[in-house]
């Protein structure tokens, strides 16, 4: 089951003529839970799982503004429904997530239970949260992030995709942007016309024992004609998961630790940027020009300082041009 596949069966529903209720549709034959997309009189889109009367579900409906489940034990069925029409995109990543999680599973209190636990799970990335706008170095910063887990993910296989997507922290306040299993990246990005990037920690640029540390400088020139947003990056991020089926949840929920979603990205369009280059650097090298926890004294803290870029040659590992 994919997105288009999911997108020609809500037509097909849409399709169906005089029918009061609900319009349902099973959402595949190969699925051995009874699960069905439907909607309802007022057009709402819905998912339900069809359950035996003797399956005991432990469920307080849910109403949230933009999501509701309930439990309906007359008919023996869950119902989860949208209840914003701007969110249709969001909820069919929910399907799709529901679905390659229970599609396989025969025993009903364990679908049920799985069918549940994943509305919770994606409950949270449907909320408005009111949170402070970002700021120009903060949006700048964002998209650099985007547009390197992106470059990985192109190169990804599928069978790595959620652990790609796993190694992005730069929104979780980790002392690095990307952690992986042998090395460490701290992303960051400049205009073209500028010389310097911001160290913010003397966190940033520590090297950790047993892996390598690179500092990847994203350079980019601001360009509002043929440029790319931060939405406009995270779409391409969000297509690329799904055609290699990853778990989408894991992007959401990284994003959601700044309360940022595919929908409140959009009011930064605004700012939109080309990348010229990357360059990444050996900031592990004992040579390297730094100041980190290892080689300050105790006493001084909360550094902030900035670094030239020009002067890094030496520690160059690999320069990309766009």
């Amino acid at each position: 089951m994919n997105k288009s596949e999911l997108n020609s069966k809500w037509e097909n529903i849409t399709s169906f003529k005089n029918r009061k209720g609900y319009k349902a549709l099973r959402i595949t034959g190969a699925s051995r839970p009874d699960l069905f997309l439907a909607m309802d009189e007022d057009g709402y889109r819905c998912l339900i799982l069809f359950l035996p009367k003797k399956v005991d579900v432990k469920l307080k409906g849910t109403d949230k503004n933009k999501l509701l489940i309930s439990f309906l034990p007359s008919k023996g069925i869950i119902l989860i429904k949208l209840k914003d029409f701007d969110f249709k995109d969001l909820f069919d990543d929910l399907i799709l997530s529901i679905y390659s999680k229970i599609n396989l599973i025969s025993e009903p209190n364990h679908a049920s239970e799985e069918f549940i636990r994943m509305f919770y799970k994606w409950s949270l990335f449907f909320e408005d949260k009111r949170v402070k706008k970002l700021g120009e170095e903060q949006i700048q910063g964002l998209y650099g992030e985007l547009f390197v887990l992106n470059e990985y993910l192109k190169k990804s296989s599928q069978s790595r995709i959620n652990s790609m997507l796993a190694s992005w922290k730069g929104l979780y306040d980790a002392a690095n942007d990307f952690e992986f299993d042998l090395k460490n990246i701290e992303v960051k990005t400049k205009k073209e016309s500028n010389l310097f990037v911001r160290i913010s920690s003397e966190y940033q640029l520590e090297k950790e024992s047993d892996k390598d540390l690179e500092l990847l400088v994203v350079t980019v020139k601001l360009d509002l004609i043929e440029g790319k947003s931060i939405h406009d990056m995270l779409l391409e991020i969000v297509k690329l998961v799904r055609a290699n089926l990853g778990d989408l949840s894991i992007l959401f929920q990284a994003l959601n630790q700044k309360g940022l979603t595919v929908e409140n990205l959009k009011q930064y369009n605004n700012h939109r940027f080309n990348v010229i280059k990357t360059e990444s650097f050996d900031a592990g090298n004992d040579d390297f020009p730094k100041l980190s926890i290892s080689n300050i004294v105790n006493e001084i803290s909360n550094l902030k300082y900035k670094l030239r870029v020009v002067k890094l040659d030496e520690f160059l590992i690999e320069i990309k041009k766009y």
